[in-house]
């Protein structure tokens, strides 16, 4: 028998959510992507671009926000997989993912340990904070 398919949230009734994003500077070297509704083949690029963006603009720390995402197929997967690869020495990528049903992609791939991972972004503020040098 065939492994299962996975499961949309919500059940096959119910209608996609619309995907959105938003990206935003929290300091100097910090940009936040937020990422709503499916991470999925049509909606992963236009992640990998604004992740692309943030970089070549500077950034040395991104926060991946994926606590208000639906639903995430191996494209957005390999999106950040590919991201993590290529970061730049000194760089750090920090994936916002509560528990539920994006995590569970992260874990049933394996790949959770291969990300730092917190439950909301206001925790992975101020785990990038503890890390910041201090002025001295």
């Amino acid at each position: 028998m065939g492994g299962g398919s996975a499961q949309r949230s919500g059940g096959g009734a119910a209608a996609p959510s619309p995907f959105t994003l938003s990206a935003r500077r929290h300091d100097a070297a910090t940009s936040v992507i937020a990422v709503e509704g499916e991470l999925d083949l049509s909606s992963a690029p236009q992640l990998k671009w604004t992740l692309t963006d943030a970089l070549e603009a500077g950034v040395t720390r991104l926060v991946v926000d994926l606590s208000r995402t639906s639903f995430m197929d191996s494209t957005g997967l390999g999106v950040l997989i590919g991201l993590r690869k290529r970061l730049p020495q000194g760089c750090e990528l920090l994936i916002v993912c509560p528990p539920g049903v994006v995590h569970q992609v992260f874990e049933f791939s394996g790949t959770d340990g291969a990300f730092s991972m917190v439950d909301t972004q206001q925790d992975a503020i101020a785990y990038l904070q503890a890390r910041a040098p201090q002025a001295g």
